[in-house]
């Protein structure tokens, strides 16, 4: 193929192709949405290529796996709520700049959360080949994303906007709490029917202060519009005095650095 002689011609790996599978019909929305976007706690691009009806996108390396590698590899037992909140929050101000842009990410995970930087503290939201943009249409309904983290609303069919996106954050800080999904059962149906009743087993009180349990029971709350903006989920009270040291320090590697290890003492 005509594509693979002109990686070999300038030694290059491709990390990323888009042009052929499930999402890559529509090969210029990633290209799209990557080149709008600037920002500490979003994977940089870098320039796309078009070879042989694909789409090969150059973006930043995260060098320290993704948060799934995080939580069940590197931390076998729980995390500590402080160590938890650093990276949490950090996912919550890249969030917060793809919804001031009108985006919804629609597959936010522990996979699609990446880590680099020297041990892997700068938090990075990846993977935005399934995103969508709202501009014009405040609601969408197309059915997608990955099943552990679908919304009630997109499980019946019904539109949705970024408010999916909240709640895919509330089983993602479930799982960091947890090590376990917030919904799961070993067949599609079953999955469906555990995520719309919207119940999941508290976390461990003894371990993690209350608002922290109070702030996923919000954000996983069935009907959207009781669950909190973005701009909310940052203003709890719970969340306030680690967003702003990962603010004031956003993507500033070596003061990441020193702020985690107190976390891990």
């Amino acid at each position: 193929m005509e594509a693979d002689k002109r990686l070999k011609k300038f030694n290059l790996k491709v990390l990323k192709t888009i042009g052929q599978g499930t999402y890559g019909s529509d090969s210029a929305n990633e290209v799209k949405i990557l080149a709008s976007m600037c920002h500490p706690n979003i994977i940089k691009f870098f320039n796309c290529h078009y070879v042989d009806n694909h789409v090969l996108i150059c973006m930043e390396y995260a060098t320290n796996g993704n948060l799934a590698e995080f939580m069940y590899q590197k931390c076998p037992k729980l995390i500590k709520q402080e160590e938890i909140l650093f990276y949490y929050c950090q996912v919550l101000l890249g969030v917060n700049y793809i919804h001031q842009l009108d985006i919804i990410h629609r597959d936010l995970k522990a996979e699609n959360i990446l880590l680099t930087g020297k041990n892997g503290v700068l938090v990075k939201i990846g993977d935005f080949g399934i995103s969508k943009m709202l501009a014009s249409a405040k609601k969408t309904s197309t059915v997608i994303g990955t099943p552990y983290y679908l919304a009630p609303e997109l499980c019946e069919g019904k539109p949705y906007d970024t408010k999916s996106d909240i709640w895919a954050l509330g089983c993602l800080l479930y799982e960091m709490c947890t090590h376990r999904r917030a919904f799961d059962s070993e067949s599609l149906i079953g999955l469906v029917k555990v995520i719309t009743s919207g119940s999941v087993v508290p976390i461990d009180s003894a371990v993690y202060e209350r608002g922290i349990q109070d702030l996923i029971d919000s954000m996983l709350s069935v009907l959207p519009d009781k669950r909190p903006t973005i701009k909310e989920v940052i203003g709890r009270k719970v969340l306030l005095p680690m967003i702003y040291t990962v603010y004031l320090d956003a993507g500033e590697d070596q003061l990441l650095n020193s702020k985690v290890a107190q976390y891990r003492l």
